[in-house]
């Protein structure tokens, strides 16, 4: 598992990186094998004047399976990455662990009459 740490106009402090990690190999323990790369990228919108601005975004690759891409939005950045974190890894759990329905086989039905009777649409 490859993980990808982003701070755009953001100072990612030790602690937080530390914090960030920890949760992570916590988090994403069950789907470290399934889990190709893990990019989080934290960003501070409002920079300095405050507010409820911190965002975390987790993105996860897994082969075979759509990208997972969660957006937390909080006051303060340990809130943000600890629910970004937590709700990517369960929607990545849950992709893994969700069964691919079976294919159907394809039949051809030579005699078929309904294909001449009106659908409930259809009226004339």
């Amino acid at each position: 598992m490859e993980l990808q740490l982003v701070a755009q106009e953001f100072s990612l402090s030790p602690s937080l990186r530390e914090h960030l990690e920890r949760r992570v190999r916590f988090a994403f323990a069950r789907a470290r094998s399934k889990a190709v790369r893990i990019v989080v990228r934290l960003r501070d919108l409002n920079g300095p004047r405050g507010g409820r601005d911190k965002v975390c975004q987790v993105s996860v690759t897994m082969p075979g399976r759509p990208e997972v891409v969660i957006r937390e939005v909080q006051e303060d950045m340990y809130n943000a990455i600890d629910g970004a974190v937590k709700r990517a890894a369960y929607r990545a759990m849950r992709m893994v662990m969700r069964k691919r329905p079976a294919s159907r086989p394809h039949f051809t039905d030579s005699h078929s009459a309904d294909t001449d009777r009106p659908t409930e649409g259809d009226h004339g």
